[in-house]
């Protein structure tokens, strides 16, 4: 006799997604994992020495559930420098278990079972798992190929059914979309008058790419004070198993933000905190401003190599991310039978369309990552041109 119980109703919304199973795939072929976000690159330098400092100085206890006043500080600091807004550290900026843990937050807070949230499509499976574990409603928006532009009629009707909050990924993955200063005032204007939130994901802000400019949504005149902003280090440093994110909401979410994050796990890992916040200071601006030029160059000659061997292939404007439509050179097949494909032929992992839209069907693309080193790259194509 089993001594299994049903599971709770909730774990239904645990789909796991097919860079899981992508990944695991390509580990058993030995092959090259371009599939999952995970940076295969070295963190800055003098970053394990300030975690190591953080140790033996005493950051090994708890901290306060918002984070250690050191990294809030900093993260202030760090948005006013940048993008010149003004955040209170004990009221408006929180230390989270990473980016994922920011938003989690952010759900568990505002959100009831029923309440709608609009998001826009290609989106990160992560962001729609938590919203159906909540068990709200997801109305979904395309953005329109190949640029992955905003369909303004589609998001005017969408927000005629009050969602509860919009979501704007910049720069976006997987598109690799950074939204501009015009995008980002037209949806202030539309949400005029509304009760609609802002929650703002721009993990990769240090990435954008032909001399565009990462641009806060809380910048902008009517959205500052709608707009809820999550980011980490996760992807900047390199550091995707540390779990160090960030949150900057507004003072009447503080309360129940620090309530939230106290129950749920108590604090991020203290001496990774301290690391981080004296990371951001000693390294400064200029290895923020270098991360940019290092990603547009991997993005070339990705683009260029797969171009030649008939892929096609959307320019990221941001991100390390890079969708490439297989119909040139796999035929119009569903895109898990593609990333099927691509590790039976040349041991090559990628993530199929399947992860990222509703409807894959007519999805003809994969996702590659692009955080490896260069000759790791370099061997992916050629695998991938045979």
């Amino acid at each position: 006799m089993s001594n299994a119980v049903p599971l709770s109703a909730q774990t239904g919304a645990f789909q796991t997604p097919a860079l899981r199973r992508i990944t695991l795939r390509v580990r058993e072929v030995g092959g090259i994992n371009l599939a999952q976000g995970v940076c295969n690159l070295a963190p800055p330098p003098g970053l394990f020495e300030a975690a190591s400092r953080a140790m033996e100085a005493g950051h090994n206890r708890y901290t306060d559930p918002r984070g250690l006043a050191s990294l809030r500080r900093a993260l202030a600091e760090k948005a006013h420098s940048e993008q010149g807004l003004q955040y209170d550290p004990d009221q408006n900026v929180f230390a989270t278990q990473g980016a994922t843990g920011a938003f989690e937050a952010v759900c568990g807070v505002l959100l009831n079972p029923g309440d709608k949230v609009a998001l826009f499509e290609p989106t990160y499976p992560y962001h729609t798992q938590a919203l159906r574990r909540l068990g709200a409603e997801i109305l979904r928006m395309p953005l329109l190929a190949p640029d992955w532009s905003v369909d303004w009629d589609m998001v005017r009707g969408t927000l005629a059914q009050k969602p509860k909050f919009i979501l704007v990924n910049t720069p976006g993955n997987p598109t690799g979309k950074v939204w501009t200063t015009e995008e980002l005032d037209q949806l202030a204007a539309l949400l005029d008058g509304t009760d609609t939130l802002v929650i703002t994901d721009e993990i990769y802000e240090h990435m954008v790419f032909d001399g565009r400019r990462h641009v806060s949504p809380a910048t902008r005149p009517g959205l500052r004070d709608k707009t809820i902003t999550i980011s980490g280090f996760s992807k900047t440093f390199a550091i995707t198993g540390w779990r160090i994110g960030s949150l900057m909401a507004p003072s009447w979410m503080s309360g129940a933000l620090t309530s939230y994050l106290d129950a749920v796990y108590v604090c991020p890992p203290a001496p990774l905190q301290q690391a981080c916040a004296e990371a951001i200071g000693f390294l400064g601006s200029p290895f923020f401003e270098s991360l940019s030029p290092k990603y547009q160059a991997k993005r070339d000659f990705f683009a260029d190599a797969l171009t030649q061997q008939g892929f096609t292939v959307t320019m990221p404007q941001g991100a390390y991310y890079m969708l490439v439509g297989y119909e040139g050179v796999l035929g119009p097949i569903h895109p898990d039978e593609a990333a099927d494909q691509l590790i039976d032929r040349c041991g090559v992992g990628a993530v199929p369309a399947s992860d990222f839209v509703q409807n894959p069907e007519s999805a003809h693309w994969l996702r590659f990552c692009l955080v490896s080193e260069d000759n790791v790259l370099q061997d992916a194509l050629a695998r991938l041109a045979q």
